[in-house]
């Protein structure tokens, strides 16, 4: 289990009670010491230098506290000035002044055992910072000046006139050079270091980022005071480029920063050991199976996305997010951490996998096919995505293609890396969806947006199923029509995505009491499941195709006689006898009873004793109903041509003739023997076929009695006639075409 006492962190600099990792304590004590010791008594700029997430922040904190380790008559004061806190470019300098001031004010009293003299030396050159720093924000010109220049606050000019005028309204007139020597001499004769740390300065504006260097340049020689700037130099002279319109940030920056301090790189595997020691207390007990590949997951894609301590921070931050929300649905630990390893390292190849992966499930149910064209586009897309190479090498290749559904690794120097698209076993598309894996069409989604595939059914869906199924086939029957009403993906339901999943359950997973009942919960549910979805026989796949798939890997289940007891009872008892009829047609076939192609006994759906006997069973159904009872059936035509195949032409034939004596009757039988075709210029539309009629009734006189319906029969039939007449002649038309 997760830890949940410990959320996400956010990036920030080390705190107190937090471990230096990437051993920055011992650089930042020798630092703090160097700045102590050797900094020169007239004030010194330095930069730590490191690209983002480089742990600058930190480094900078680990200084901070060293310095606020030492001994009293040597610890310095910090002030930590941050500039994008302050409103404008004038009150930059203000804003600093006045920091500097109430920290040289503070010094008197931080000493408690200091002289009438230290304190008063204290208090002078805090006041003479201050009307420094008044000054300063009355002369917006001098600012101006002075930071045009580059030089530290020397007046010239229509300057020195600005100061006169504006100190004259002070107490006692001086010009800024007068101020600011008197600050010279009073913060050397105090004898106390100020360190004035300014993080983060790469992540300014850059017109900001030139008035703060401004800033910093002007007043770098006031002795004691010594600067920390943090920046990655790179970006930082990028954004002096941009903000000072020069050619050359870098020996722009080389002017102000007067000592480099360049922040150490951990070693990378370093960095590794560090995200997987947190990842264990985060997740906890890891199965063996799938703490090996997440070994690997570290080793290969750890090794190229945890380049910096930020991205170890961000990476834990995301499976702190994440993880809660998905435990309970038992993701693949492994696959999680993957996918969060790419999702800031590799955003690209994070946003193709998402598309892929819904790709691939899509296709597993057969409503979505890849054309070849689409799949080159696709692996073109890849390999832009994974931009650094990776896929060049044979390890990660492995892991890639572990992880993602359909991938093959290539080992031919001449092709691809990796093809993608390739067949799904369904072996391995069921060990993905048991392992809740990335690769699982049921849960994919989980590890996207926390929440399963619309057309997945949850774990609690599957765990009410099987419960249904342990009490009974009634009430697993009512768990079938339940899901059979929610929509899944396209024109699938959720149905179709449960059979379609137990094709592949593990055995284990099955026993002769689920076998049976689930064979009997089909017999009870699915012509109900039918007239839920009427337009189901448009589908070439039907949700009747896909239950009746199952039939051989249940009754393989069941061992004599409960074999015999089940086909008894199923096809004796259950109401659907519109899809019993399906599994009854297509075993008369498979047995060889009609037609002459049999197939192998190892095709058959049922023994040819269990075939008898459901034969016998079914066609004493068939003889028992009414007009009204076949037509109120499922597929009724199909019905009638069961009866037929299996033994009985003059059965349904003498049902039919009995009821098409009146002219009602006729329209009504007629229009249950039409057929459904779909064509490209005309789409799907109804039939009404010869080979559908003659078999019960002879074919011309129904239609020569159809005709005069349509012309002068009762009004309220002649719309329905005319309807058929229709469907006669594109039945005829389509005889014609394929003569």
């Amino acid at each position: 289990m997760i830890n949940d006492s410990v959320g996400v962190t956010g990036e920030h600099a080390l705190r107190e009670d937090e471990i230096d990792r990437l051993g920055f304590s011992e650089v930042a004590a020798r630092i703090a010491n160097s700045i102590v010791d050797r900094a020169s008594i007239d004030g010194l700029v330095i930069g730590l230098d490191g690209e983002w997430g480089s742990g600058k922040s930190s480094l900078l904190h680990l200084i901070e506290r060293s310095l606020g380790g030492l001994s009293t008559d040597t610890r310095p004061t910090i002030i930590n000035f941050r500039p994008w806190l302050v409103g404008d470019r004038d009150a930059l300098l203000t804003s600093l002044f006045n920091e500097i001031a109430d920290k040289v004010a503070r010094v008197r009293l931080s000493r408690g055992d200091a002289s009438d003299v230290t304190v008063e030396k204290a208090k002078e050159a805090a006041e003479a910072v201050r009307r420094f720093a008044n000054a300063l924000s009355r002369t917006g010109e001098l600012v101006e000046t002075a930071g045009a220049f580059w030089k530290p606050l020397e007046l010239a000019g229509k300057g020195l006139k600005a100061v006169g005028v504006m100190a004259a309204k002070e107490e006692e007139p001086n010009d800024l050079a007068s101020l600011k020597a008197a600050i010279v001499k009073d913060l050397r004769e105090l004898g106390h270091r100020f360190i004035v740390t300014i993080d983060d300065v790469d992540r300014l504006e850059p017109a900001e980022v030139i008035e703060v260097l401004r800033l910093v340049r002007s007043v770098a020689d006031f002795p004691n005071i010594i600067y920390l700037l943090c920046y990655d130099a790179q970006r930082l002279a990028e954004a002096i480029e941009n903000g000072a319109d020069v050619r050359n940030g870098a020996a722009y920056l080389e002017k102000i920063i007067q000592l480099t301090v360049m922040i150490p790189k951990p070693e990378p595997f370093e960095l590794r050991h560090w995200f997987d020691e947190e990842v264990v207390k985060l997740l906890g007990s890891i199965p063996y199976g799938v703490r090996e590949r997440l070994k690997m997951v570290i080793d290969q894609e750890g090794a190229l996305q945890l380049r910096t301590p930020r991205a170890v921070v961000r990476t834990l931050d995301s499976i702190r997010f994440f993880w809660p929300a998905v435990r309970d649905e038992q993701v693949d630990v492994a696959d999680l951490v993957w996918l969060q390893l790419i999702k800031d390292g590799a955003p690209k190849l994070y946003r193709w996998v998402e598309a892929y992966v819904a790709s691939v499930a899509a296709t597993s149910f057969g409503t979505a096919t890849v054309s070849e064209a689409s799949q080159a586009s696709r692996l073109d897309a890849l390999l832009a995505a994974a931009d650094q190479g990776q896929l060049k090498e044979v390890m990660y290749r492995h892991m890639f293609a572990e992880i993602i559904p359909g991938i093959e690794a290539s080992y031919d120097e001449d092709a691809p890396p990796v093809a993608i698209h390739q067949k799904v076993s369904a072996m391995d598309r069921q060990a993905a969806i048991n392992g809740r894996r990335l690769a699982s069409p049921d849960h994919y989604r989980l590890y996207f947006s926390l929440t399963g595939p619309t057309h997945a059914i949850s774990q609690a869906g599957f765990d009410q199923f099987w419960s249904a199924l342990d009490t009974g086939p009634t009430e697993a029957a009512i768990v079938l029509l339940s899901l059979h009403k929610q929509s899944a993906l396209g024109t699938l339901r959720k149905s179709d995505v449960l059979f379609e999943r137990l094709r592949t359950v593990e055995p284990a997973n099955w026993n002769e009491r689920r076998a049976k009942n689930l064979l009997l919960a089909l017999g009870i549910a699915m012509d109900d499941a039918y007239r839920i979805d009427l337009n189901e026989e448009d589908f070439i796949v039907t949700t009747w195709d896909r239950a009746e798939r199952l039939v051989p890997m249940l009754y393989s289940v069941l061992a004599e006689p409960e074999r015999t007891a089940v086909t008894e009872e199923l096809f004796a008892q259950s109401p659907s006898i519109g899809w019993l009829t399906t599994i009854l047609r297509r075993e008369t076939f498979a047995h060889g009873h009609y037609g002459n192609r049999a197939k192998p006994s190892t095709e058959w759906y049922l023994s040819a004793a269990e075939f008898t006997l459901a034969s016998e069973i079914m066609l004493s159904r068939y003889r028992a109903m009414t007009i009204d009872d076949l037509l109120r059936l499922p597929r009724a035509v199909q019905v009638l041509f069961a009866w037929n195949q299996i033994g009985d032409e003059e059965g349904p034939r003498a049902l039919i003739n009995s009821a098409i004596v009146s002219d009602e009757g006729l329209v009504k039988v007629l229009s249950h023997l039409v057929s459904s075709i779909n064509s490209s210029d005309r789409g799907r539309h109804k039939v009404l076929k010869r080979e559908n009629v003659e078999p019960f009734t002879d074919y011309e006189t129904a239609v020569s009695r159809l005709r005069s319906i349509a012309l002068d029969g009762p009004t309220t039939l002649r719309a329905d006639a005319q309807g058929l007449i229709g469907a006669v002649a594109d039945g005829q038309d389509l005889q014609s075409a394929s003569n």
